[in-house]
């Protein structure tokens, strides 16, 4: 699978102009857009740039016309999820429409490698369907058909779907401490300026008037 490509922008923050890369959702009517700055010296590649819209609620698609903003990806999998209570029990389970294939498709190709790898863990067809509320044989069904074997055992598939709740816990405890160590430093230089300031008043306070008036000449 190829890497996406995404739109490059410019942008300025505090008096800087760095660049980015720009995801668009791709509902006709939907506007929503997100840049990913690159704040460090090291310019990030597309496969960054990807996981780091993911991490931020997007659906990454294989093209730009598959991108969709978070709102949009928790409605299209809302919908995934509507089940009619109403039928009897024995009735047949759901059919896949050509949405939903889409949809599976486009979850199985953000985490699938190749046909000798498999998924990237912990993903496996049992995390997949748990993620978009759908049938695990649709993604099994997509994965076999458009990509490849799962390349796992099942002993290994249970252990990485116990361990993908914890493994999410811990990346977002972990973008929450990192932003808290990111306004404790805006802070903390703040403070520095604060206090270079105070001394400096209280240095000028401390000089005799003469000196002061010379000083100010």
């Amino acid at each position: 699978m190829s890497d996406r490509v995404f739109q490059f922008e410019k942008v300025v923050r505090d008096g800087k102009a760095l660049s980015g890369f720009r995801i668009e959702c791709g509902e006709a009517t939907c506007k929503a857009h997100q840049v990913m700055v690159q704040t460090g010296k090291t310019r990030l590649n597309p496969v960054a740039a990807a996981q780091y819209f993911r991490n931020h609620g997007w659906l990454v698609g294989k093209s730009a016309k598959h991108d969709r903003c978070p709102t949009c990806s928790k409605v299209r999998r809302r919908n995934l999820k509507v089940i009619d209570m109403e039928k009897p029990q024995a009735d047949e389970p759901r059919t896949m429409t050509r949405e939903d294939r889409r949809i599976v498709f486009a979850k199985i190709d953000e985490v699938y490698l190749d046909d000798r790898s498999g998924y990237t863990p912990p993903w496996t067809d049992g995390a997949i369907a748990r993620d978009l509320g759908v049938p695990r044989a649709w993604v099994a069904e997509v994965r076999e058909a458009l990509f490849g074997p799962a390349a796992s055992n099942p002993d290994y598939d249970e252990f990485l779907e116990k361990a993908a709740p914890l493994i999410a816990d811990m990346k977002n405890l972990f973008k929450g401490a990192t932003k808290q160590l990111e306004e404790a430093r805006k802070l903390a230089s703040r403070f520095d300026e604060l206090e270079r300031t105070a001394k400096r008043i209280e240095k000028d306070l401390d000089a005799p008037s003469g000196a002061r008036i010379k000083g100010g000449a």
